[in-house]
Protein backbone atom coordinates (compact mmCIF):
# COMPACT_ATOMS: atom_id res chain seq x y z
CA UNK A 1 0.00 0.00 0.00
CA UNK A 2 1.28 3.47 -0.82
CA UNK A 3 0.07 6.64 0.81
CA UNK A 4 1.03 10.27 0.46
CA UNK A 5 -0.17 13.67 1.53
CA UNK A 6 -0.12 16.17 -1.30
CA UNK A 7 1.17 18.85 1.07
CA UNK A 8 4.07 16.62 2.14
CA UNK A 9 3.06 16.40 5.79
CA UNK A 10 2.42 13.45 8.06
CA UNK A 11 -1.18 12.27 8.21
CA UNK A 12 -1.16 12.80 11.98
CA UNK A 13 0.22 16.33 11.89
CA UNK A 14 -1.96 19.29 12.85
CA UNK A 15 -0.83 22.72 11.72
CA UNK A 16 -1.06 25.66 14.07
CA UNK A 17 -1.15 29.27 12.85
CA UNK A 18 1.84 31.29 13.94
CA UNK A 19 4.32 28.41 13.93
CA UNK A 20 7.02 27.62 11.35
CA UNK A 21 5.23 24.50 10.11
CA UNK A 22 2.06 26.37 9.09
CA UNK A 23 0.91 28.19 5.98
CA UNK A 24 0.22 31.29 8.05
CA UNK A 25 2.65 34.17 8.62
CA UNK A 26 5.60 33.20 10.76
CA UNK A 27 5.28 36.16 13.07
CA UNK A 28 1.96 37.39 14.36
CA UNK A 29 1.54 40.68 16.13
CA UNK A 30 3.05 40.51 19.61
CA UNK A 31 0.56 40.02 22.44
CA UNK A 32 0.34 42.56 25.31
CA UNK A 33 3.11 42.04 27.83
CA UNK A 34 2.54 40.93 31.39
CA UNK A 35 0.78 37.64 30.71
CA UNK A 36 -2.72 38.97 31.49
CA UNK A 37 -5.79 36.78 31.28
CA UNK A 38 -6.88 36.84 27.63
CA UNK A 39 -10.53 37.21 28.67
CA UNK A 40 -9.75 40.58 30.31
CA UNK A 41 -7.55 41.97 27.56
CA UNK A 42 -10.21 42.94 25.02
CA UNK A 43 -13.54 44.81 25.05
CA UNK A 44 -16.78 42.87 25.25
CA UNK A 45 -17.99 44.27 21.96
CA UNK A 46 -16.15 44.23 18.62
CA UNK A 47 -17.08 46.69 15.86
CA UNK A 48 -15.64 46.22 12.39
CA UNK A 49 -16.73 48.11 9.25
CA UNK A 50 -19.85 49.29 11.06
CA UNK A 51 -20.99 45.68 11.64
CA UNK A 52 -21.60 44.78 15.28
CA UNK A 53 -20.64 41.33 16.55
CA UNK A 54 -22.93 39.70 19.11
CA UNK A 55 -22.39 41.45 22.42
CA UNK A 56 -21.14 38.60 24.59
CA UNK A 57 -18.63 38.71 27.43
CA UNK A 58 -15.23 37.36 26.45
CA UNK A 59 -15.67 34.53 28.95
CA UNK A 60 -18.67 33.34 26.91
CA UNK A 61 -16.70 33.46 23.65
CA UNK A 62 -13.94 31.42 25.27
CA UNK A 63 -16.45 28.76 26.34
CA UNK A 64 -17.90 28.65 22.81
CA UNK A 65 -14.44 28.31 21.24
CA UNK A 66 -13.56 25.53 23.70
CA UNK A 67 -16.30 23.37 22.11
CA UNK A 68 -15.17 23.89 18.52
CA UNK A 69 -13.10 21.45 16.49
CA UNK A 70 -9.55 22.24 15.45
CA UNK A 71 -10.73 23.08 11.92
CA UNK A 72 -13.44 25.41 13.21
CA UNK A 73 -10.87 27.21 15.36
CA UNK A 74 -8.70 27.76 12.28
CA UNK A 75 -11.63 29.58 10.68
CA UNK A 76 -12.36 31.58 13.84
CA UNK A 77 -8.70 32.58 13.90
CA UNK A 78 -9.12 34.34 10.52
CA UNK A 79 -12.31 36.31 11.27
CA UNK A 80 -10.85 39.33 13.02
CA UNK A 81 -8.10 40.41 15.40
CA UNK A 82 -10.41 40.14 18.40
CA UNK A 83 -11.38 36.51 17.71
CA UNK A 84 -7.84 35.62 16.74
CA UNK A 85 -6.60 36.73 20.14
CA UNK A 86 -9.41 34.99 22.01
CA UNK A 87 -9.11 31.68 20.13
CA UNK A 88 -5.32 31.55 20.21
CA UNK A 89 -4.96 29.67 23.51
CA UNK A 90 -7.59 27.06 22.59
CA UNK A 91 -6.04 26.59 19.15
CA UNK A 92 -2.66 25.90 20.70
CA UNK A 93 -4.23 23.49 23.21
CA UNK A 94 -5.88 21.42 20.49
CA UNK A 95 -3.00 21.71 18.04
CA UNK A 96 0.37 19.98 18.05
CA UNK A 97 3.78 21.57 17.68
CA UNK A 98 6.08 19.36 15.60
CA UNK A 99 9.77 20.12 16.08
CA UNK A 100 12.27 18.87 13.49
CA UNK A 101 15.90 19.57 12.72
CA UNK A 102 14.74 21.81 9.84
CA UNK A 103 12.40 24.08 11.82
CA UNK A 104 14.10 24.04 15.23
CA UNK A 105 15.97 27.34 14.74
CA UNK A 106 12.81 29.13 13.54
CA UNK A 107 10.83 27.86 16.54
CA UNK A 108 13.58 29.01 18.88
CA UNK A 109 13.37 32.54 17.42
CA UNK A 110 9.58 32.47 17.58
CA UNK A 111 9.31 31.51 21.25
CA UNK A 112 11.49 34.46 22.19
CA UNK A 113 9.05 36.91 20.52
CA UNK A 114 5.71 35.20 21.12
CA UNK A 115 3.99 34.11 24.30
CA UNK A 116 3.55 30.55 23.00
CA UNK A 117 1.80 27.85 24.99
CA UNK A 118 1.48 24.29 23.72
CA UNK A 119 0.16 21.21 25.48
CA UNK A 120 1.09 18.73 22.75
CA UNK A 121 4.61 18.54 21.28
CA UNK A 122 6.36 16.03 19.02
CA UNK A 123 10.13 16.04 18.55
CA UNK A 124 10.71 14.29 15.26
CA UNK A 125 14.33 13.15 15.04
CA UNK A 126 13.87 11.53 11.65
CA UNK A 127 13.37 12.36 7.97
CA UNK A 128 11.68 9.85 5.67
CA UNK A 129 11.93 7.18 8.41
CA UNK A 130 15.69 7.71 8.76
CA UNK A 131 17.05 8.76 12.14
CA UNK A 132 18.69 12.20 12.19
CA UNK A 133 21.19 13.03 14.91
CA UNK A 134 20.74 16.48 16.45
CA UNK A 135 24.03 18.35 16.74
CA UNK A 136 25.25 19.83 20.03
CA UNK A 137 24.16 23.26 18.79
CA UNK A 138 20.68 21.94 18.03
CA UNK A 139 20.48 20.33 21.48
CA UNK A 140 21.24 23.76 22.94
CA UNK A 141 18.43 25.28 20.84
CA UNK A 142 16.07 22.53 21.99
CA UNK A 143 16.85 23.33 25.62
CA UNK A 144 16.12 27.01 24.97
CA UNK A 145 12.76 26.13 23.39
CA UNK A 146 11.73 23.90 26.29
CA UNK A 147 12.80 26.45 28.87
CA UNK A 148 9.96 28.55 27.41
CA UNK A 149 7.43 25.83 26.55
CA UNK A 150 8.12 22.98 28.98
CA UNK A 151 6.01 24.24 31.88
CA UNK A 152 2.79 23.95 29.81
CA UNK A 153 3.40 20.66 27.98
CA UNK A 154 1.22 17.70 29.02
CA UNK A 155 1.69 15.41 25.99
CA UNK A 156 4.94 14.57 24.21
CA UNK A 157 6.02 12.12 21.49
CA UNK A 158 9.71 11.27 21.17
CA UNK A 159 11.81 9.15 18.82
CA UNK A 160 15.05 8.99 20.84
CA UNK A 161 15.70 8.23 24.50
CA UNK A 162 18.57 10.72 24.57
CA UNK A 163 16.06 13.51 23.83
CA UNK A 164 14.03 12.48 26.86
CA UNK A 165 17.21 12.46 28.95
CA UNK A 166 17.97 16.01 27.75
CA UNK A 167 14.52 17.29 28.77
CA UNK A 168 14.24 15.36 32.04
CA UNK A 169 13.89 18.43 34.26
CA UNK A 170 11.82 20.65 31.94
CA UNK A 171 8.41 18.90 31.81
CA UNK A 172 6.79 19.27 35.26
CA UNK A 173 3.18 18.86 34.02
CA UNK A 174 3.76 15.96 31.63
CA UNK A 175 0.88 13.44 31.73
CA UNK A 176 1.08 11.52 28.43
CA UNK A 177 4.34 10.14 27.04
CA UNK A 178 4.35 8.45 23.61
CA UNK A 179 7.52 6.40 23.08
CA UNK A 180 5.93 3.95 20.63
CA UNK A 181 8.30 5.01 17.79
CA UNK A 182 11.40 5.12 19.99
CA UNK A 183 14.64 3.96 18.33
CA UNK A 184 17.39 2.09 20.16
CA UNK A 185 19.78 4.52 21.88
CA UNK A 186 22.84 2.69 23.21
CA UNK A 187 24.01 3.57 26.71
CA UNK A 188 21.23 6.05 27.56
CA UNK A 189 19.63 5.91 31.02
CA UNK A 190 16.50 7.87 31.91
CA UNK A 191 14.70 8.45 35.18
CA UNK A 192 10.93 8.56 34.80
CA UNK A 193 10.63 9.56 38.47
CA UNK A 194 11.18 13.10 37.19
CA UNK A 195 7.66 12.98 35.76
CA UNK A 196 5.53 12.78 38.89
CA UNK A 197 2.28 13.59 37.01
CA UNK A 198 2.71 10.86 34.38
CA UNK A 199 -0.57 9.01 33.74
CA UNK A 200 -0.13 7.48 30.28
CA UNK A 201 2.86 5.66 28.76
CA UNK A 202 3.15 4.11 25.31
CA UNK A 203 6.18 1.81 25.31
CA UNK A 204 8.36 1.23 22.21
CA UNK A 205 7.35 -1.20 19.48
CA UNK A 206 11.00 -1.75 18.62
CA UNK A 207 12.17 -4.78 20.66
CA UNK A 208 15.64 -3.46 21.43
CA UNK A 209 14.24 -0.12 22.59
CA UNK A 210 11.52 -1.85 24.63
CA UNK A 211 14.08 -4.10 26.31
CA UNK A 212 16.37 -1.13 27.05
CA UNK A 213 13.61 1.01 28.56
CA UNK A 214 11.92 -1.82 30.49
CA UNK A 215 15.21 -2.89 32.06
CA UNK A 216 16.00 0.73 32.99
CA UNK A 217 12.62 1.19 34.69
CA UNK A 218 12.73 -2.08 36.64
CA UNK A 219 16.41 -1.93 37.61
CA UNK A 220 16.09 1.57 39.08
CA UNK A 221 12.70 0.87 40.72
CA UNK A 222 11.09 3.97 39.23
CA UNK A 223 8.17 4.61 41.56
CA UNK A 224 6.54 7.24 39.35
CA UNK A 225 4.87 4.35 37.51
CA UNK A 226 2.92 3.54 40.67
CA UNK A 227 0.43 6.23 39.59
CA UNK A 228 0.24 5.22 35.92
CA UNK A 229 -3.31 4.69 34.59
CA UNK A 230 -2.74 3.89 30.91
CA UNK A 231 -0.07 1.57 29.47
CA UNK A 232 0.64 0.23 25.98
CA UNK A 233 3.38 -2.40 26.18
CA UNK A 234 4.79 -5.38 24.31
CA UNK A 235 5.93 -8.63 25.89
CA UNK A 236 8.25 -11.08 24.13
CA UNK A 237 10.58 -13.79 25.35
CA UNK A 238 13.42 -11.28 24.98
CA UNK A 239 11.54 -8.49 26.80
CA UNK A 240 10.43 -10.30 29.97
CA UNK A 241 11.02 -7.13 32.01
CA UNK A 242 7.82 -5.76 30.48
CA UNK A 243 5.75 -7.89 32.88
CA UNK A 244 7.64 -6.34 35.79
CA UNK A 245 6.70 -2.91 34.45
CA UNK A 246 3.02 -3.92 34.49
CA UNK A 247 3.36 -5.15 38.09
CA UNK A 248 4.86 -1.82 39.15
CA UNK A 249 1.70 0.04 38.12
CA UNK A 250 -0.83 -2.75 38.79
CA UNK A 251 -2.57 -0.96 41.67
CA UNK A 252 -3.41 2.13 39.56
CA UNK A 253 -3.71 0.76 36.00
CA UNK A 254 -7.09 1.36 34.31
CA UNK A 255 -6.19 0.88 30.62
CA UNK A 256 -3.85 -1.78 29.23
CA UNK A 257 -2.91 -2.65 25.68
CA UNK A 258 -0.79 -5.81 25.60
CA UNK A 259 1.22 -6.97 22.59
CA UNK A 260 2.03 -10.61 23.34
CA UNK A 261 3.63 -13.17 21.04
CA UNK A 262 2.86 -16.89 21.22
CA UNK A 263 6.46 -17.83 22.08
CA UNK A 264 6.50 -15.27 24.89
CA UNK A 265 3.26 -16.68 26.29
CA UNK A 266 4.63 -20.23 26.38
CA UNK A 267 7.89 -19.08 27.97
CA UNK A 268 6.34 -16.71 30.53
CA UNK A 269 2.95 -18.28 31.26
CA UNK A 270 3.37 -18.62 35.03
CA UNK A 271 4.68 -15.07 35.38
CA UNK A 272 1.87 -13.81 33.14
CA UNK A 273 -0.71 -15.41 35.47
CA UNK A 274 0.87 -13.80 38.55
CA UNK A 275 0.95 -10.42 36.82
CA UNK A 276 -2.71 -10.35 35.78
CA UNK A 277 -3.92 -11.54 39.16
CA UNK A 278 -2.67 -8.20 40.54
CA UNK A 279 -4.70 -6.00 38.15
CA UNK A 280 -7.62 -5.12 40.42
CA UNK A 281 -8.63 -1.76 38.90
CA UNK A 282 -8.52 -2.53 35.18
CA UNK A 283 -11.35 -1.09 33.05
CA UNK A 284 -10.06 -1.37 29.47
CA UNK A 285 -8.14 -4.36 28.10
CA UNK A 286 -6.77 -4.62 24.56
CA UNK A 287 -4.98 -7.89 23.74
CA UNK A 288 -3.41 -7.81 20.29
CA UNK A 289 -1.93 -10.51 18.06
CA UNK A 290 -1.85 -13.46 20.40
CA UNK A 291 -3.09 -17.05 20.56
CA UNK A 292 -6.52 -17.93 21.89
CA UNK A 293 -5.05 -19.93 24.77
CA UNK A 294 -3.16 -16.84 25.94
CA UNK A 295 -6.33 -14.74 25.81
CA UNK A 296 -8.15 -17.32 27.90
CA UNK A 297 -5.33 -17.45 30.48
CA UNK A 298 -5.33 -13.66 30.80
CA UNK A 299 -9.12 -13.31 31.12
CA UNK A 300 -9.37 -16.19 33.60
CA UNK A 301 -6.81 -14.60 35.92
CA UNK A 302 -8.07 -11.01 35.98
CA UNK A 303 -9.80 -10.61 39.38
CA UNK A 304 -13.56 -10.10 39.45
CA UNK A 305 -13.10 -6.79 41.24
CA UNK A 306 -11.70 -5.45 37.97
CA UNK A 307 -14.95 -4.21 36.43
CA UNK A 308 -13.92 -4.36 32.78
CA UNK A 309 -15.88 -1.90 30.63
CA UNK A 310 -14.11 -2.53 27.32
CA UNK A 311 -12.48 -5.67 25.91
CA UNK A 312 -10.67 -5.69 22.55
CA UNK A 313 -9.35 -9.07 21.43
CA UNK A 314 -6.74 -9.54 18.71
CA UNK A 315 -6.61 -11.10 15.30
CA UNK A 316 -6.23 -14.81 16.11
CA UNK A 317 -9.92 -15.40 16.79
CA UNK A 318 -12.23 -16.05 19.72
CA UNK A 319 -14.20 -19.22 20.39
CA UNK A 320 -17.60 -19.61 22.06
CA UNK A 321 -16.08 -20.76 25.39
CA UNK A 322 -14.04 -17.57 25.64
CA UNK A 323 -17.10 -15.48 24.88
CA UNK A 324 -19.02 -17.35 27.58
CA UNK A 325 -16.21 -16.58 30.06
CA UNK A 326 -16.49 -12.88 29.24
CA UNK A 327 -20.25 -12.97 29.75
CA UNK A 328 -19.95 -14.81 33.04
CA UNK A 329 -17.45 -12.37 34.57
CA UNK A 330 -18.37 -8.98 33.09
CA UNK A 331 -21.89 -9.06 31.65
CA UNK A 332 -23.05 -6.26 33.98
CA UNK A 333 -20.06 -3.93 33.53
CA UNK A 334 -19.05 -4.48 29.88
CA UNK A 335 -19.90 -1.57 27.53
CA UNK A 336 -17.56 -2.16 24.59
CA UNK A 337 -16.62 -5.46 22.91
CA UNK A 338 -14.35 -5.88 19.88
CA UNK A 339 -13.61 -9.41 18.75
CA UNK A 340 -12.74 -11.56 15.77
CA UNK A 341 -14.14 -15.04 15.40
CA UNK A 342 -12.93 -17.48 12.78
CA UNK A 343 -16.45 -18.86 12.66
CA UNK A 344 -19.60 -17.35 14.16
CA UNK A 345 -21.95 -20.10 15.31
CA UNK A 346 -25.45 -20.12 16.79
CA UNK A 347 -23.88 -20.32 20.23
CA UNK A 348 -21.75 -17.23 19.42
CA UNK A 349 -24.92 -15.35 18.55
CA UNK A 350 -26.53 -16.55 21.79
CA UNK A 351 -23.62 -15.25 23.87
CA UNK A 352 -23.62 -11.90 22.04
CA UNK A 353 -27.34 -11.58 22.61
CA UNK A 354 -26.77 -12.20 26.33
CA UNK A 355 -24.18 -9.39 26.47
CA UNK A 356 -26.01 -7.03 24.17
CA UNK A 357 -28.32 -5.47 26.74
CA UNK A 358 -25.54 -3.33 28.25
CA UNK A 359 -23.19 -2.92 25.28
CA UNK A 360 -22.75 0.51 23.75
CA UNK A 361 -20.15 -0.49 21.18
CA UNK A 362 -19.87 -3.80 19.27
CA UNK A 363 -17.22 -4.64 16.68
CA UNK A 364 -17.34 -8.06 14.99
CA UNK A 365 -14.97 -9.67 12.49
CA UNK A 366 -15.28 -13.11 10.91
CA UNK A 367 -13.58 -15.27 8.27
CA UNK A 368 -16.28 -17.81 7.44
CA UNK A 369 -19.82 -16.76 6.42
CA UNK A 370 -21.90 -16.21 9.60
CA UNK A 371 -25.54 -17.30 10.10
CA UNK A 372 -27.91 -15.52 7.73
CA UNK A 373 -29.87 -13.99 10.59
CA UNK A 374 -26.80 -12.79 12.51
CA UNK A 375 -27.86 -9.19 13.09
CA UNK A 376 -31.58 -9.80 13.77
CA UNK A 377 -30.52 -12.44 16.32
CA UNK A 378 -28.08 -10.09 18.07
CA UNK A 379 -30.66 -7.27 18.10
CA UNK A 380 -33.99 -9.12 18.49
CA UNK A 381 -35.85 -6.07 19.83
CA UNK A 382 -35.53 -2.31 20.20
CA UNK A 383 -32.15 -1.45 21.73
CA UNK A 384 -31.63 2.14 22.84
CA UNK A 385 -28.26 1.44 24.48
CA UNK A 386 -26.22 0.29 21.47
CA UNK A 387 -24.71 3.35 19.75
CA UNK A 388 -21.83 1.84 17.71
CA UNK A 389 -21.65 -1.19 15.40
CA UNK A 390 -18.75 -2.12 13.12
CA UNK A 391 -18.69 -5.32 11.04
CA UNK A 392 -15.75 -6.81 9.11
CA UNK A 393 -15.93 -9.93 6.98
CA UNK A 394 -17.79 -11.56 4.13
CA UNK A 395 -21.05 -9.98 3.07
CA UNK A 396 -24.14 -10.95 5.10
CA UNK A 397 -26.30 -12.69 2.52
CA UNK A 398 -29.49 -12.83 4.58
CA UNK A 399 -31.74 -10.18 6.06
CA UNK A 400 -29.51 -7.79 7.99
CA UNK A 401 -29.99 -4.07 8.42
CA UNK A 402 -33.42 -4.06 6.84
CA UNK A 403 -34.54 -6.04 9.88
CA UNK A 404 -32.62 -4.18 12.58
CA UNK A 405 -32.36 -0.55 11.45
CA UNK A 406 -35.63 0.35 13.14
CA UNK A 407 -34.49 -1.35 16.37
CA UNK A 408 -31.45 0.92 16.85
CA UNK A 409 -32.87 4.44 17.24
CA UNK A 410 -29.76 5.83 18.96
CA UNK A 411 -27.07 4.41 16.67
CA UNK A 412 -24.33 7.00 16.14
CA UNK A 413 -21.61 4.95 14.40
CA UNK A 414 -22.05 2.28 11.71
CA UNK A 415 -19.30 0.50 9.79
CA UNK A 416 -20.08 -2.14 7.17
CA UNK A 417 -16.67 -3.26 5.95
CA UNK A 418 -17.55 -6.26 3.80
CA UNK A 419 -15.44 -8.24 1.36
CA UNK A 420 -17.30 -8.78 -1.91
CA UNK A 421 -14.69 -10.88 -3.69
CA UNK A 422 -16.23 -14.18 -2.60
CA UNK A 423 -19.76 -13.48 -3.77
CA UNK A 424 -18.93 -11.68 -7.02
CA UNK A 425 -18.64 -15.15 -8.58
CA UNK A 426 -21.97 -16.51 -7.39
CA UNK A 427 -24.91 -16.88 -9.73
CA UNK A 428 -27.26 -14.48 -7.95
CA UNK A 429 -24.74 -11.64 -7.75
CA UNK A 430 -27.22 -9.05 -9.03
CA UNK A 431 -29.80 -10.17 -6.47
CA UNK A 432 -27.35 -9.66 -3.62
CA UNK A 433 -26.35 -6.30 -5.04
CA UNK A 434 -29.96 -5.14 -5.11
CA UNK A 435 -30.52 -6.45 -1.58
CA UNK A 436 -27.57 -4.49 -0.26
CA UNK A 437 -28.89 -1.33 -1.88
CA UNK A 438 -32.22 -1.94 -0.11
CA UNK A 439 -30.39 -2.31 3.17
CA UNK A 440 -28.51 0.95 2.63
CA UNK A 441 -31.76 2.75 1.89
CA UNK A 442 -33.17 1.42 5.16
CA UNK A 443 -30.08 2.85 6.91
CA UNK A 444 -30.70 6.22 5.24
CA UNK A 445 -34.35 6.09 6.27
CA UNK A 446 -34.16 4.97 9.90
CA UNK A 447 -30.68 5.73 11.30
CA UNK A 448 -30.94 9.50 11.06
CA UNK A 449 -28.85 10.08 14.20
CA UNK A 450 -25.70 8.62 12.64
CA UNK A 451 -22.55 10.72 13.10
CA UNK A 452 -20.08 8.25 11.54
CA UNK A 453 -20.80 5.98 8.55
CA UNK A 454 -18.52 3.60 6.63
CA UNK A 455 -20.08 1.65 3.75
CA UNK A 456 -19.02 0.74 0.22
CA UNK A 457 -21.72 0.01 -2.39
CA UNK A 458 -20.46 -1.91 -5.47
CA UNK A 459 -23.27 -0.44 -7.59
CA UNK A 460 -23.97 -0.22 -11.31
CA UNK A 461 -26.25 2.16 -13.20
CA UNK A 462 -29.38 0.07 -12.48
CA UNK A 463 -28.75 0.36 -8.76
CA UNK A 464 -28.18 4.10 -9.08
CA UNK A 465 -31.67 4.41 -10.55
CA UNK A 466 -33.06 2.43 -7.61
CA UNK A 467 -31.20 4.56 -5.05
CA UNK A 468 -32.67 7.71 -6.61
CA UNK A 469 -36.19 6.43 -5.92
CA UNK A 470 -35.56 5.64 -2.24
CA UNK A 471 -34.57 7.52 0.96
CA UNK A 472 -31.04 8.76 0.36
CA UNK A 473 -28.00 9.89 2.30
CA UNK A 474 -29.33 13.44 2.65
CA UNK A 475 -31.38 12.12 5.61
CA UNK A 476 -28.11 11.76 7.58
CA UNK A 477 -27.72 15.47 8.25
CA UNK A 478 -25.59 14.98 11.39
CA UNK A 479 -22.75 13.03 9.76
CA UNK A 480 -19.26 14.07 10.85
CA UNK A 481 -17.28 11.34 9.05
CA UNK A 482 -18.11 9.34 5.93
CA UNK A 483 -16.35 6.46 4.19
CA UNK A 484 -18.12 5.62 0.97
CA UNK A 485 -17.92 5.18 -2.78
CA UNK A 486 -19.24 7.90 -5.06
CA UNK A 487 -22.70 6.40 -5.64
CA UNK A 488 -24.59 7.81 -2.61
CA UNK A 489 -23.16 11.25 -3.45
CA UNK A 490 -24.03 10.90 -7.14
CA UNK A 491 -27.60 10.28 -6.03
CA UNK A 492 -27.67 13.79 -4.57
CA UNK A 493 -26.39 15.19 -7.87
CA UNK A 494 -28.92 13.31 -9.99
CA UNK A 495 -31.78 14.46 -7.78
CA UNK A 496 -30.35 18.01 -7.82
CA UNK A 497 -30.83 18.34 -4.07
CA UNK A 498 -29.93 21.64 -2.41
CA UNK A 499 -28.30 19.99 0.56
CA UNK A 500 -25.04 20.23 2.51
CA UNK A 501 -23.38 18.18 5.26
CA UNK A 502 -22.73 21.12 7.55
CA UNK A 503 -20.81 19.12 10.17
CA UNK A 504 -18.94 16.59 8.01
CA UNK A 505 -15.19 17.12 8.44
CA UNK A 506 -13.68 13.79 7.27
CA UNK A 507 -14.45 12.07 3.96
CA UNK A 508 -12.93 8.92 2.46
CA UNK A 509 -13.86 8.09 -1.13
CA UNK A 510 -13.21 4.47 -2.15
CA UNK A 511 -13.26 3.15 -5.67
CA UNK A 512 -15.56 0.15 -6.05
CA UNK A 513 -14.71 -0.55 -9.70
CA UNK A 514 -11.40 -1.45 -11.28
CA UNK A 515 -9.51 1.49 -12.80
CA UNK A 516 -12.24 3.92 -11.80
CA UNK A 517 -11.25 7.48 -12.60
CA UNK A 518 -11.87 10.56 -10.49
CA UNK A 519 -11.50 13.86 -12.29
CA UNK A 520 -10.94 17.31 -10.91
CA UNK A 521 -14.32 18.34 -12.31
CA UNK A 522 -16.06 15.60 -10.31
CA UNK A 523 -14.39 16.78 -7.11
CA UNK A 524 -15.48 20.33 -7.86
CA UNK A 525 -19.06 19.11 -8.42
CA UNK A 526 -19.29 17.25 -5.10
CA UNK A 527 -17.47 19.89 -3.04
CA UNK A 528 -20.70 21.89 -2.64
CA UNK A 529 -22.08 19.14 -0.37
CA UNK A 530 -19.13 19.35 2.05
CA UNK A 531 -18.48 23.00 3.00
CA UNK A 532 -16.87 22.07 6.35
CA UNK A 533 -14.56 19.32 5.03
CA UNK A 534 -11.11 19.32 6.63
CA UNK A 535 -9.70 15.90 5.65
CA UNK A 536 -10.10 14.04 2.34
CA UNK A 537 -8.74 10.56 1.60
CA UNK A 538 -9.05 9.14 -1.93
CA UNK A 539 -8.51 5.36 -2.15
CA UNK A 540 -7.82 3.31 -5.30
CA UNK A 541 -9.00 5.94 -7.77
CA UNK A 542 -7.06 6.79 -10.88
CA UNK A 543 -6.39 10.49 -10.15
CA UNK A 544 -4.46 12.93 -12.28
CA UNK A 545 -2.79 16.15 -11.20
CA UNK A 546 -5.87 18.17 -12.15
CA UNK A 547 -7.99 16.09 -9.76
CA UNK A 548 -5.56 16.79 -6.92
CA UNK A 549 -5.55 20.51 -7.66
CA UNK A 550 -9.34 20.42 -7.98
CA UNK A 551 -9.63 18.96 -4.49
CA UNK A 552 -7.28 21.52 -2.99
CA UNK A 553 -9.10 24.43 -4.62
CA UNK A 554 -12.69 23.25 -4.19
CA UNK A 555 -12.84 22.55 -0.45
CA UNK A 556 -12.22 25.89 1.30
CA UNK A 557 -11.37 24.36 4.70
CA UNK A 558 -9.34 21.37 3.52
CA UNK A 559 -6.22 20.81 5.66
CA UNK A 560 -5.21 17.29 4.70
CA UNK A 561 -5.43 15.39 1.41
CA UNK A 562 -4.23 11.80 0.92
CA UNK A 563 -4.10 9.77 -2.29
CA UNK A 564 -3.84 6.05 -1.47
CA UNK A 565 -3.27 3.06 -3.75
CA UNK A 566 -3.83 -0.42 -2.30
CA UNK A 567 -2.24 -3.04 -4.51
Amino acid sequence: MSSRNVDGRSASEQIVPGTPNSNYDLFLKKQPAGGKDVAKTFPDRQIDNNINAIALPNEMWLKIFANLSYGDLLQVHLVCKHWRQLSRAELKRKGKLVITSQNLEDICILVEYENLKYENVEIRDEIDDKLVEFSNAQHALLLRVFNYLGKDIVRVKLFKLSTLFLLNNLLPKLRDMDLSSLRYDRGVWVNLNKFSNLKSLLMPYNKLSACQLSWTIVASNQLSLAHLEKLDIGVSDSVAYSLDVIVMCASSLHWLKLRLGTHAYLALKSKLIETFQKLTRLKVLDIGCTAMEAKRTILENIPKESRLRAIMLGSDGVDDDLLELIGRKWSTSLKCLHLKSNKITRNTVKQLNFLNGNLRSLQLSWNCPPPRDLLPSIVPKVNKTLTEIELFGTYLCGDSFCAVAERLPNLKKLGLNFSFLAWRMIVDYNLHLKRMCEEMCSVFQHLTRLRHLAVILPCDQNNINYLCSQPNISNLKRLKTLKSCLFPIKTLQILNLKFTFKELIKLQLNSCQKNEKLSGLELVDISKYFPALEELRIVNFDCDHNAIQGARNSFPRLRRLQIVKIN
